[in-house]
């Protein structure tokens, strides 16, 4: 999976320029967004969170005037932060990544204005995770009230491949034009602590699921 997304991309990316001047088939633009819901466990329900997505987009369109299919690939940084209270006490996860989407779009107009859907797979690597506890804490020797962070990044599994879902729209302005998305990343099972522990945490089925808004412009 992985030699394949380095070939795509690329193959995008020693093309673009020769394809710029020729059919402008291929496309190069950059992407920012933000994260609105997601979940942080298998068993919690979706929920607001905050976070950041900050990336590039490299496209091949099969035909030129950008209609029906075209392939893009979404190299890009994500931040997520979720903040859980229950009966006085606070845990706040939060997580980087690095995110190397290939989606497939179909754009439904070649007009000024073109609403699409696309799907894809990603390939995610975790670049941090963190958990800050607040209120009651509790160890192996006793509890007492106080703050503590705890490093999971070294201890928790990745979970690499993912799958992207979504649908927007696309509005040309000159040689321009300005994508508008929503969608979903759902990565493929969950993640766990690489080793069961008895003392004072133990985090398991760890999920990656997140809804996305992001915009960009792309030439």
């Amino acid at each position: 999976m992985k030699n394949l997304y380095t070939f795509v991309v690329y193959f995008l990316f020693t093309n673009l320029l020769y394809a710029q001047s020729q059919q402008k088939q291929f496309h190069f633009g950059i992407l920012g967004g933000t994260q609105i819901i997601g979940k942080t466990f298998q068993y919690e329900s979706l929920a607001n969170i905050k976070g950041a997505v900050l990336g590039i987009d490299v496209s091949y369109a099969f035909k030129p005037e950008r209609s029906r299919f075209s392939i893009h690939a979404q190299p890009n940084w994500s931040s997520y932060k979720r903040t859980n209270e229950d009966r006085g006490d606070t845990d706040i996860y939060q997580c980087q990544a690095i995110n190397l989407p290939l989606l497939l779009r179909y754009s439904f107009t070649s007009g000024k204005i073109r609403p699409f859907a696309e799907a894809g797979v990603n390939v995610r690597y975790r670049t941090d995770f963190k958990v800050e506890n607040r209120g009651n804490i509790c160890e192996l020797y006793g509890c007492f009230s106080g703050e503590r962070i705890i490093d999971l990044q070294p201890e928790v599994t990745q979970n690499v491949i993912g799958l992207v879902a979504g649908a927007g729209i696309e509005f040309e302005i000159g040689k321009i034009s300005i994508p508008i998305t929503v969608r979903i990343n759902e990565g493929i099972g969950t993640s766990q602590m690489k080793e069961m522990r008895e003392d004072s945490y133990y985090y398991s089925d760890i999920k990656t699921r997140n809804i996305q808004i992001t915009t960009g412009i792309t030439f």
